[in-house]
């Protein structure tokens, strides 16, 4: 459909393995505009442990990789240090050697976003996020004075650089809230919702009964683990279920908090076929959440997988999914789990999330409107 199609998408980092939210985002938008015939010219930041992928060369026509430099100067430039770390030299010299589109994935890739040199390009911005709420956010959760003070410092230099987003010829949100925000914010761009990118193909949830209620998301996070033991402190301190807990690292604070706790089972890093049975199994999956920043894909896969989802509001933002889960709000949690432990997941009520998820949350019916608005761009 888009063969004729060449476009540049600059990463933030190296979009596989996709084992967490943003390069999840990031590798099965890049899977479905392959699906479709894009020629992709793929540019990715290397730093931590994501390394070079060969696996991406699947998908596109040429993979370019760059060190990002996290230098202590880039503290100092007016550009937030998300954003300055990734404007690479290379990336700038090899974007100029054609006319292709560039697709800026998140607001971390857009450094060169109203660089002179590509005044007449068409430029689009993938965002993820409202990133100055998001580190306003972090701000508020940070543990060490380091951490708040660089937090802060991004908060604010995010919020002036929000600004910078007025030049490009598209903007592609991912939840509604974030759409409502630059559609305010910027009434004369194209401006349009194509919800998250994720994993899933059909609902695959089971019918029937299980016989635990299940916690999963990146442990190490401390708005997860902290929420999870505020949760088995207060409204779960008294539930004789079986409640099974899983994700990425869990810190020493949770393991302590839990090892005395004959209902609750701990499983740290359980691989992503080991995960996906977890939760196919469960009764219930709790999708909680912090914060209501982004959307949380621990809530899309729970609705592709699990049998009941119990969320929350901070969870459901921006989602268009409410109408899927059990609030948390509605009723007391212990109450709530009680009720759905003695119901009974049926093929109807997998015919309804199908309808929902299979609409919004469509990989390639998403990748083809964001193909399209960036086609449709004229730059005179």
């Amino acid at each position: 459909m888009y063969a004729h199609l060449s476009i540049h998408i600059i990463c933030l980092d190296i979009p596989f393995p996709a084992d967490y939210g943003g390069a999840i985002e990031e590798f099965y938008k890049l899977k479905a505009m392959h699906q479709l015939g894009v020629k992709i010219h793929l540019h990715c930041f290397e730093y931590g442990d994501r390394k070079q992928q060969p696996e991406l060369q699947k998908y596109c026509e040429k993979v370019y990789y760059y060190r990002r430099e996290r230098s202590w100067k880039f503290l100092f430039s007016s550009f937030p240090f998300i954003v300055q770390s990734r404007m690479h030299p290379d990336l700038l010299n090899q974007l100029q050697q054609d006319n292709f589109p560039i697709l800026m994935d998140a607001t971390h890739s857009s450094g060169f976003l109203n660089h002179p040199n590509f005044k007449n390009r068409i430029m689009a911005v993938r965002l993820h996020n409202i990133e100055w709420i998001y580190y306003r956010i972090l701000v508020e959760h940070a543990v060490s004075l380091k951490e708040k003070i660089f937090f802060f410092q991004e908060y604010k230099k995010l919020r002036k650089y929000d600004a910078q987003l007025q030049y490009a010829d598209v903007l592609s949100c991912l939840s509604q809230t974030d759409f409502e925000y630059y559609s305010d914010k910027f009434p004369d761009k194209k401006v349009q919702l194509d919800f998250v990118f994720h994993e899933h193909e059909k609902v695959q949830a089971k019918v029937g009964k299980g016989n635990y209620i299940l916690y999963h998301g990146n442990l190490s996070l401390s708005d997860n683990y902290s929420l999870l033991i505020d949760l088995l402190s207060n409204e779960l301190k008294h539930c004789t279920h079986p409640i099974y807990i899983a994700g990425k690292n869990p810190p020493d604070i949770l393991i302590q908090f839990l090892k005395y706790k004959p209902n609750i089972k701990l499983l740290a890093n359980p691989t992503n076929e080991a995960l996906q049975q977890l939760v196919q199994e469960a009764h219930i999956c709790l999708a909680l959440a912090a914060n209501p920043s982004g959307v949380k894909l621990k809530l899309i896969n729970s609705l592709f997988l699990a049998r009941f989802v119990i969320s929350d509001e901070n969870t459901l933002t921006g989602s268009g999914l409410d109408a899927l889960v059990y609030k948390k709000d509605d009723m007391p949690l212990s109450e709530l789990i009680d009720t759905l432990m003695q119901q009974t997941f049926t093929a109807t009520d997998i015919d309804k999330r199908s309808n929902v998820l299979l609409e919004k949350y469509n990989n390639i019916k998403n990748a083809q409107q964001i193909l399209q608005a960036i086609v449709s761009v004229n730059k005179g």
